[in-house]
């Protein structure tokens, strides 16, 4: 089945639009939000304009792979 050549139009149309939106803002991507989210709330970048992490994500991070790291550890690698 093939589609009109209106609807075509229509769908192409819709596509340029969209791609035109969002790459005006780059804060209305999924990247832009995830990175904002999870960057540190009070300096987000360094003075070379590289991204920050959030410290308290970065701890809770580090204390849930050391947790992860000591249960395999004595479930799998004590003798």
């Amino acid at each position: 089945m093939s589609m009109s050549s209106e609807k075509q139009s229509d769908i192409v149309t819709m596509h340029e639009r969209l791609s035109k939106f969002l790459t005006e803002d780059p804060e209305d991507c999924l990247w832009g939000h995830t990175t904002k989210a999870l960057g540190d709330p009070l300096r987000p970048r360094t003075k070379d304009g590289h991204f920050r992490i959030n410290p308290l994500l970065l701890i809770l991070g580090s204390v849930a792979l050391l947790g992860i790291g000591i249960f395999l550890f004595f479930s799998y690698g004590h003798p």
